[in-house]
């Protein structure tokens, strides 16, 4: 059996050549002769070695690994950014390691440095806080870097983002359309990015409607399930509770209506429901989940072929930004 030990210089011992001869027939990069090629490669191949990763490394200052930090890797609509980004990346020899954060700045601030330190060759980034000083380091560092989820370019950091004002504008819109006239929000924790912009599209398709956007309507909670659940209670404890919810996220859409469920209350008869992402389990809910689509998969192929241009070209080029256009998927629940 090959040996898990095998050294470059055994495998040049057995051929016959030196180790600089095996050297370039596994890069490539040297002319070797047919037959010295084909003779170090079966010899390779007998005793089973590998090439070191950090010794390949430490010679191209490469290790074809870029790093995605993101919130919750449990929800869907990040597992399709991380599908997307590995969809990008695989053709050009390269993997995504990712980091799920929970969210916390503290965990994504380490998770940053523990990727410098890990000598990634790229960073995605999509926390739920995103600030400047959180990729500075990376940015310090020579290391590319993408933000997800961001709209304000920032100096030698492209972005990829949807348009979350325009997203909520559609899902505010739709509801006023089908003759609702008060109309909550369900959010996340105060903060910068989708959450906020979608509230602000929200905001501003109510005034231009002639409607008030009433604060008691607008309830934060966490970015997930439970969080839908509590945030639909809170609305539900009103004296006039909303007769349509927007919800964040199709995550926190399914657990307000959960909460709508367990207070014997139907959907959309007593309250309509539209969430955010079209993830799959939107359609499967009872009743289908109505929803604006945020091509995630597509967002993450988009943040790797960004890396990918910054490996490849001049990192001095001015910060790019794609925005992705959103759509309304209309189903049963508003």
């Amino acid at each position: 059996m090959p040996s898990k030990h095998v050294r470059i210089t055994d495998v040049a011992a057995q051929a016959g050549v030196s180790i600089a001869t095996v050297s370039h027939v596994l890069s490539g990069r040297r002319p070797v002769s047919e037959s010295t090629r084909r003779r170090v490669q079966e010899v390779i191949d007998e005793m089973g070695y590998r090439p070191s990763a950090i010794a390949r490394s430490m010679v191209t200052r490469r290790t074809h690994t870029v790093a995605l930090i993101i919130p919750d890797i449990t929800n869907p609509f990040y597992t399709a950014i991380a599908r997307g980004l590995q969809d990008a990346l695989t053709p050009s020899g390269y993997f995504a390691l990712v980091v799920s954060t929970d969210g916390d700045p503290e965990i994504e601030r380490q998770a940053v440095e523990h990727m410098i330190a890990r000598r990634v060759d790229a960073i995605g980034f999509s926390g739920y806080y995103k600030h400047l000083r959180d990729v500075e380091p990376a940015v310090a560092a020579g290391i590319p870097v993408v933000l997800l989820g961001s709209r304000t370019p920032r100096p030698g950091v492209d972005t990829v983002f949807s348009d979350d004002v325009g997203a909520a504008a559609l899902a505010t819109q739709h509801l006023i359309d089908q003759g609702y006239d008060r109309i909550a929000f369900i959010t996340g924790p105060a903060g910068q990015g989708p959450p906020s912009d979608r509230v602000a599209g929200y905001t501003e398709t109510l005034a231009e409607n002639g409607l008030t956007a009433q604060p008691e309507l607008v309830v934060r909670t966490q970015f997930n399930r439970d969080g839908g659940r509590a945030g639909m209670r809170r609305l539900l404890e009103l004296a006039t509770r909303p007769r349509a919810v927007i919800c964040t996220n199709d995550v926190v859409a399914i657990g307000a209506m959960d909460t709508l469920r367990e207070a014997g209350l139907r959907c959309p008869g007593d309250v309509a429901i539209i969430g955010f992402d079209d993830i799959e389990a939107a359609s499967l809910v009872s009743p289908p989940l109505t929803t604006v689509l945020i091509r995630a998969r597509e967002e993450g192929a988009a943040c790797g072929r960004l890396l990918l241009h910054r490996l490849s070209d001049d990192q001095q080029q001015p910060p790019q930004t794609v925005m992705f256009s959103a759509t309304l998927v209309r189903r049963e629940s508003a």
